[in-house]
């Protein structure tokens, strides 16, 4: 409900007009609830109407129009009433208007002076209801003006204590509170009028941003006196100067020094006046060897301290060359491991977890793991080569793990260590009553390996009986049990390792050829130790964490020349037998670092091999027959990759790429060859 009005006063809507008004409403409409609802509508602004200072602060001048406006329906006679009282045309005296003029006057410039104090301020009436808000206290608390104006203080203003100040008449000063994350100090003072109290007013000071200042001179001190502790704590000597070159700070172990100097406290007494003069004018960082009264010599950094573009001093520190010589020292002695950690964020790089286990960097162990890596994703026979000790099955435990069969069994089958007699039932197991002792029955490797991997070492161990047994199970995919009548389905990947030559062997007749042939669908070599020294210091330093963790040791490092000493090794008995030479000097070690003194003397003092003849001609055979190119081609790779650790170095040896290098060597099967007699060359 809408009602137009003007006004008709020459000091349009007074205060005295406007609290008349507002006195005439309140006597109209009891209901104070209802009263709250009705709103002058003026310029774009809304006010409620019983809002004195509010009314005011309008400044609606004679002859203009404003709405009243009523959210609840109001009777007829209320609104004509209304009506006639702005329909007034009374005539007034210059007194009353002067008089009027002066009130709306104060009233104005009181409401402004209040809407722009920084501070907040709330008014209430004796009903503790608000009648009076400035911008700075809706602010304070994230509301608009209207949701304050005629509300309850206590409802919209948690911990807001105005009705008890009126309650006890006593004023609270400076009470420190949080609201809408503001820190604000609060004073609340009751308003009495002839012995009365009719309301009651609170001011808001923000304090956030001095409890930030506060905070941070706070942390300032801690600075301090944290940046104190450090500079009494370490042993280097530091001191800051004046522009003269005058100690204005020095710790501790620079004021010893100092004690020891005649004259005066000033840096020239250490480094020299031309020094000085010098550090002054280009006025850039100066660093050199000091000698103090030729007994001890320190490394001196002197930075000059620049502020607004002008030298203000410097800050010197000397640390003791003996210091940085030890330093140094163990610098070298952690250089190693250092090299091999960052080795070891990247040498699998590409590879699956599983091959993380391998330890080496070597471009010859990269090129048999890149193939292990790519045939652990299908279900394609191995055959893995390479001498005793060379971590074979560590390679196929990996190929399994990286494989989609890795949570199904690994069943490792060593055929060199099993009695032959024994074999064909370990493998394939047997029924109850098979033969005399079979009390039950007993399932072989290869059934429990269903699903899984199984692993034959030393498959050249085999009887040639055996080897026709197990073609029998690679291409059927089934098994029967001794003394069985049930053919049992099987899915099992297979791959076996040897550290002998099967293709020799097939040519002698001790290796079934189409065994052979079966097993050989992916080739991995290995190469010997001696084909890959570059690795040793990565598996002596993984040798080291084993071993402290294992025997409870703690050696941290080795004798300088003690890894030199194992790559200068031949190994024989490849990363077994050097781990069992590590884990021997670990129970012989008195220290925490490994010694050269400790080492087996075949390792700490080798004999040195007998220079080869020229590599020209020897192992090359021509003989008084022409033969097939390959044939010639074989020899020469026979004899060349024997003197190389890698197919990288043989390459270029041989002038040709590396790719073509790993091919030959793969198509005559010659893996075995490779660096052979690198130690001797």
């Amino acid at each position: 409900m809408f009602i137009k009005l003007s006004v008709y006063k020459k000091n349009g809507l007074h205060v005295r007009m406007a609290a008349a008004f507002i006195l005439m409403l309140q006597n109209l409409i009891k209901n104070k609830e209802k009263l709250k609802k009705i709103y002058v509508l003026y310029r774009d602004k809304k006010i409620q109407v019983n809002n004195l200072l509010s009314l005011v602060s309008l400044k609606i001048g004679q002859g203009e129009e404003f709405i009243l406006h009523f959210e609840e329906k109001v009777d007829n006679d209320i609104v004509n009433q209304i009506k006639k009282f702005f329909e007034q045309r009374d005539q007034e005296d210059s007194e009353q208007i002067e008089t009027d003029r002066l009130l709306m006057e104060n009233s104005i410039t009181l409401h402004e002076a209040l809407s722009a104090l920084p501070n907040g301020i709330i008014v209430v009436n004796s009903d503790n209801i608000i009648t009076y808000v400035n911008a700075a206290a809706a602010k304070l608390f994230e509301k608009d003006l209207h949701e304050l104006i005629n509300q309850r203080a206590d409802e919209v203003i948690p911990h807001l204590r105005l009705h008890k100040v009126m309650q006890t008449g006593k004023m609270e000063v400076a009470k420190k509170q949080k609201i809408n994350n503001h820190t604000l100090l609060t004073t609340c003072s009751p308003i009495t009028f002839n012995g009365k109290t009719i309301g009651a007013v609170a001011i808001f000071q923000d304090i956030s941003s001095i409890e930030k200042i506060s905070k941070e001179l706070n942390e300032v001190k801690e600075l301090q006196q944290r940046l104190h502790l450090v500079l009494t704590s370490v042993s280097d000597l530091i001191g800051l100067t004046d522009t003269n070159g005058n100690f204005i700070y020095s710790n501790d172990e620079m004021n010893v020094l100092l004690s020891k100097l005649d004259g005066e406290k000033n840096i020239q007494l250490l480094i020299g006046t031309n020094e000085w003069k010098t550090i002054k004018n280009n006025q850039k960082q100066f660093m050199k060897v000091v000698h103090v009264n030729n007994e001890s010599s320190y490394i001196t950094k002197i930075n000059p301290l620049i502020i607004d573009n002008e030298f203000r001093g410097t800050v010197m520190t000397m640390t003791r060359f003996d210091d940085i010589k030890q330093l140094l020292d163990k610098i070298d002695l952690m250089e190693q491991r250092a090299k091999y950690l960052e080795q070891e964020l990247s040498k699998h790089r590409g590879f699956d977890m599983a091959f993380n286990k391998i330890i080496g960097n070597s471009e010859t162990l990269k090129d048999s793991l890149t193939i292990a890596a790519k045939v652990a994703k299908t279900n394609s026979t191995v055959i893995i080569t390479g001498e005793s000790g060379t971590g074979k099955e560590l390679v196929a435990r990996a190929i399994h793990e990286a494989s989609d069969r890795k949570n199904n069994p690994f069943i490792r089958v060593n055929c060199a260590a099993i009695p032959p007699q024994l074999m064909e039932s370990e493998l394939f197991g047997y029924e109850k009553g098979a033969f005399t002792g079979a009390y039950k029955t007993h399932r072989g490797k290869f059934e429990l390996a269903n699903k899984g991997t199984i692993f034959l070492d030393e498959i050249g161990d085999l009887s040639l009986d055996l080897q026709a047994k197990i073609l029998r199970v690679l291409q059927e995919k089934e098994v029967e049990r001794i003394g069985g009548f049930t053919t049992l389905r099987l899915d099992v990947r297979v791959i076996a390792a040897t550290n002998r030559d099967l293709k020799k062997m097939v040519d002698e007749g001790s290796f079934r050829e189409d065994l052979y042939y079966r097993l050989n669908v992916v080739p991995i070599h290995l190469p010997p130790l001696r084909a890959r020294k570059e690795d040793i210091p990565l598996l002596v330093e993984a040798f080291r964490e084993q071993l402290n963790a294992k025997l409870g040791k703690n050696i941290k490092g080795y004798e300088k020349g003690f890894i030199e000493a194992l790559c200068n090794y031949n190994w024989p008995g490849n990363i077994r037998e050097l781990q069992n030479v590590i884990e021997r000097l670990f129970n012989l070690a008195d220290g925490d670092i490994l010694l050269c003194k400790d080492l087996p003397h075949y390792i700490a003092n080798p004999q040195f091999h007998e220079k080869h003849e020229a590599k020209q001609t020897q192992g090359i055979t021509f003989g008084n027959k022409v033969l097939p190119f390959k044939e010639y081609e074989k020899q020469i790779f026979s004899f060349a990759c024997q003197y190389y650790p890698s197919y990288n170095q043989l390459a270029k040896a041989l002038g040709i790429t590396h790719k073509t290098a790993a091919k030959k060597i793969r198509e005559y099967g010659l893996e075995h060859l490779v660096g052979k007699k690198y130690q001797e060359n």
